[in-house]
């Protein structure tokens, strides 16, 4: 009995350790589920103050905004704000602010959207109508754990006044000039399209043109859309022909002819067309060429048996060069003989002169065979030499003057040494002095001519077409040239409008005619580019109200490198816009807005009437964009 209640003893004190072991750790977890429970408690509580807040950063946004766009718009990507009640309304602040235990700031962010307008991170337009309210709101609880949270809110523009160019038929209610319209996404600015012609590239603008009849037409003259041409090698050819040009590329239409006669040169005049013969009796023939058919009214006969080599007409006076000697006639009229108001001998009996220009005071001549290649001479006081160039053992063969007369321009037959060159005539007594000269390895020159800073030469052997770079007089290099096998008789520059092109006179039978467009160059290689500047003025919309503010501008541009967009604006409470001041971000006259953005507008910007301008720039190569623009305002 005694050992059995020893036992018992025993196994009661185990129990009793046991349950308090149990108990503790029942008691522990108790602990901790109800300090747990406490957190969740606190959390729960602090994020529903967090999802008011939000709600209160949303209402007060919304508020602001109603009252006008710029309230919030204004500061975008402007970094951390916060609101503030005061004065029984909402405010924006800069920074943070901490309110029941919570630090929380937002940011008004640009938005993006794709194609379809979907809002995407990257890669979209920017879309002026909608902004990103970045919300960040943390705290730290009782255990010195720090919760963040970021809600995100969207808002619009909706019910706030706003006018919007982004549509061809918005753009087109203003005026382009060489700006235009076009619709790549929804509607665009930019601008005018245009095909560059380059002297340097002839090939771009080459156009083609059979002349009736076999002969070989030699001597070419222009006067606007109108070309003379005369047949001097053959007597297959006709003696003089006319021929317009319209459109562009120009298109040729030959008119009526005359024959008769071998023609070495000619010169249209008004009605009339003079023609440069090797009939002795007539080295002078003067054509009507006012009615079909033409017929001969006029002629001169000059002193000698000499071929007439070139002629000229200015101010009532003809000039025929025939064999050495240089004739100035009466051209007061056209009919019947015409009297010879003076002459002189040119050069040495061998001399020929070979090519001749008149302007109001000079005549300019190229002559072979003379000491002297090259001569001006005075003709209002009688016919008196003033001036000469020396080209050395070279036959000068063809003259361009300079349009303002400083310089000229002379080629030379096949030779050894050089064939083109440039002489300085500022001063027009004396000697003149060669600037520059150039070989032409085989070509023997027939023809020059220059505009542009480049110098155009044709003729025959080696390439036949030939352009020079003359910008810098002291390095000239070939830039461009045409292979034109049948050779090159004779080359006018004409200008129509605001293009220039050279006549090419060749000895192609079929194709005698060649037109070329020239200039400066421009575009892409084929010469497809866009106009080097241009302007595009919105039309004027009216707020219909006089006190109306303009604050927010929303641009979507795209200006690649090498090209320019400057925009701006003007107010005015006169519907003309009399007196208004175009202005830019500053509120002065010397900014532009240019790139994509969101912009507030100078405080300035006050009136009934509003409109603005872009001034577009370009490398011709490629053109800025004018996408979209809208303009917020009050009123």
């Amino acid at each position: 009995m005694k050992s059995f209640k020893q036992k018992l003893k025993g196994y009661s004190l185990v129990e009793i350790v046991l349950a308090i072991g149990i108990f503790a750790v029942i008691s522990s977890m108790l602990v901790l589920l109800v300090v747990d429970s406490t957190r969740t408690l606190e959390s729960t509580q602090t994020r529903a103050k967090a999802t008011h807040l939000t709600q209160e950063i949303y209402s007060a946004l919304l508020l602001l905004k109603s009252e006008s766009w710029y309230n919030v718009a204004r500061y975008t990507n402007e970094g951390s704000k916060h609101i503030s009640y005061t004065s029984g309304r909402y405010e924006i602040l800069d920074g943070e602010e901490v309110r029941n235990n919570l630090t929380y700031s937002f940011s008004v962010l640009s938005v993006l959207r794709d194609s379809s307008g979907n809002i995407v991170d990257t890669g979209g337009s920017l879309d002026p109508h909608s902004r990103l309210i970045s919300i960040n709101i943390s705290w730290i609880d009782k255990l010195n754990q720090t919760h963040t949270i970021n809600p995100k809110i969207y808002i619009n523009d909706w019910n706030t006044n706003s006018v919007t160019y982004t549509t061809s038929t918005d753009f087109d209610r203003g005026s382009y000039t060489q700006t235009m319209s076009q619709i790549l996404n929804g509607g665009e600015v930019r601008l005018q399209s245009m095909k560059y012609a380059d002297w340097c590239n002839p090939s771009l603008s080459l156009s083609s043109f059979d002349l009736p009849q076999q002969g070989i037409a030699t001597t070419i003259s222009t006067s606007g859309d109108t070309i003379y041409m005369g047949t001097g090698e053959n007597a297959s050819g006709i003696s003089f022909m006319k021929a317009t040009t319209s459109g562009e590329p120009p298109q040729v239409t030959v008119g009526s002819t005359f024959n008769g006669y071998k023609t070495n040169d000619v010169f249209g005049l008004n009605g009339n067309a003079l023609l440069a013969t090797d009939t002795n009796s007539e080295e002078v023939v003067i054509i009507d060429i006012t009615s079909v058919p033409y017929t001969k009214v006029g002629y001169f006969d000059s002193v000698g048996q000499q071929d007439a080599t070139s002629v000229f007409a200015l101010s009532g006076k003809g000039f025929v060069t025939h064999g050495n000697n240089l004739t100035i006639f009466d051209l007061s009229s056209v009919n019947g003989a015409r009297p010879q108001l003076s002459t002189t001998p040119v050069g040495t009996s061998s001399s020929i002169v070979t090519d001749m220009y008149v302007d109001n005071d000079y005549i300019y001549l190229t002559v072979t065979n003379n000491t002297h290649e090259f001569l001006i001479y005075e003709y209002n006081s009688g016919l008196k030499l003033i001036g000469q160039g020396d080209l050395g053992t070279q036959s000068s063969t063809s003259l361009f003057i300079s349009e303002d007369k400083t310089r000229a321009y002379i080629g030379t037959a096949t030779n050894i040494g050089k064939e083109f060159f440039i002489l300085d005539i500022s001063t027009k007594t004396g000697s003149y002095p060669i600037v520059m000269s150039y070989e032409l390895g085989l070509l023997s020159v027939k023809s020059v001519i220059a505009v542009d800073n480049r110098a155009i030469i044709g003729g025959y052997g080696g390439e036949e077409y030939v352009v020079l770079d003359i910008e810098n007089e002291t390095v000239i290099a070939q830039c461009g040239g045409l292979q034109i096998d049948t050779g090159i008789n004779a080359i006018a520059l004409v200008r129509q409008g605001v293009n220039l092109y050279s006549y090419i006179l060749t000895k192609d039978a079929t194709q005698e005619l060649k037109i070329i467009r020239g200039g400066p160059g421009g575009g892409g290689p084929d010469g497809d580019g866009y106009f080097s500047e241009g302007l595009y003025i919105s039309d004027i919309f009216d707020s219909t109200s006089i006190i109306s503010t303009y604050y927010i501008l929303g641009l979507t541009t795209s200006v690649p490198t090498g090209t320019s967009l400057q925009i701006q604006l003007r107010v005015s409470n006169d519907p003309s816009m009399t007196g208004s001041t175009w202005i830019g971000p500053d509120g002065t006259s010397n900014t532009y807005y240019q790139e994509t953005g969101v912009y507030n507008l100078p405080t300035s910007l006050t009136g009934r009437y509003i409109q603005y301008k872009a001034a577009f720039g370009s490398d011709t190569v490629l053109t800025p964009l004018l996408e979209e623009l809208v303009i917020n305002y009050e009123k």
